[in-house]
């Protein structure tokens, strides 16, 4: 994020960490400095940005609110966490936020390239809210504000969109070569049947979009599906399916899936 707030214009102040050679690495690679003291560095800065895992953020926290912070603006990037952990903001005279990036960080040195077109959500106290939005002034990127108590709730949204389509993938390959396919050709034949879905499901909504023997209330075809599946495999297409369920009901609103549901109900049993 330091290379990306940098290539747009903004001032990072430097860097700090417990591990020297990453602070000064992060430092060559922003074209700023790194600072072997915290205190050092809180004295430069208007805003704190923590970049740990979720497990620290409470202990870094915990040792910035004793130093002299009053009037900075403290920042998480964490997903899943909300502003909420930082304890005692208030008696530490700081102003609190997260801001979080809905986008796959695969490699620190080149995903900053391609993060023009994620979208942040921030969440927080409405001094550093604003700070934020002033920041982003300068960035391309738009900012959508979040509730507080939602953080949790949106985290495992984007996850299940995201890291959970992985799995659902994975699966689906792991199908494919029971079948007799080979891995290679599995992802070859899957690929514009899984781009396609997905770019018609983001640009004209997933009602839209759904086709598909559940879609058809073809319960023929869901019935060999499921004779065919390990447990394993059983438990994940029935949860999926009576999700597309649902969506058949919103998009055929004259046609009666209770079989399908029964269906699917019976086999999760």
């Amino acid at each position: 994020m330091g290379k990306y707030f940098v290539t747009h214009g903004e001032e990072v102040s430097g860097f700090y960490s417990r591990t020297v050679n990453s602070a000064k690495e992060a430092a060559k690679f922003c074209n700023t400095k790194y600072f072997s003291e915290l205190d050092s560095l809180i004295e430069v800065s208007d805003t704190l940005f923590i970049t740990v895992t979720d497990g620290a953020i409470k202990e870094v926290w915990d040792c910035i609110a004793a130093k002299d912070v009053k009037g900075k603006s403290v920042c998480h990037f964490s997903g899943s966490l909300s502003s909420d952990i930082f304890s005692n903001a208030e008696q530490a005279g700081v102003s609190v936020c997260s801001l979080h990036p809905i986008y796959a960080f695969s490699n620190k040195f080149t995903a900053y390239q391609n993060l023009t077109e994620a979208i942040f959500t921030v969440e927080g106290d409405e001094q550093a809210v604003a700070d934020i939005y002033r920041m982003f002034e300068k960035l391309p990127n738009r900012l959508v504000l979040i509730h507080t108590e939602a953080k949790t709730r949106y985290h495992a949204a984007v996850s299940m969109a995201s890291n959970h389509v992985i799995g659902l993938l994975s699966m689906a390959v792991k199908m494919l070569e029971e079948a007799g396919i080979e891995s290679t050709a599995a992802y070859e034949m899957l690929t514009p049947l899984v781009k396609n879905n997905v770019e018609a499901a983001l640009k004209y909504g997933c009602e839209q979009a759904l086709t598909g023997p559940i879609e058809r209330n073809d319960l023929g075809t869901v019935r060999h599906h499921l004779e065919l599946l390990s447990e394993e495999q059983k438990a994940v297409y029935d949860a999926i399916g009576t999700e597309l369920v649902r969506i058949s009901e919103k998009k055929h609103t004259e046609r009666n899936y209770r079989q399908m549901k029964e269906l699917l109900r019976k086999e999760s049993e």
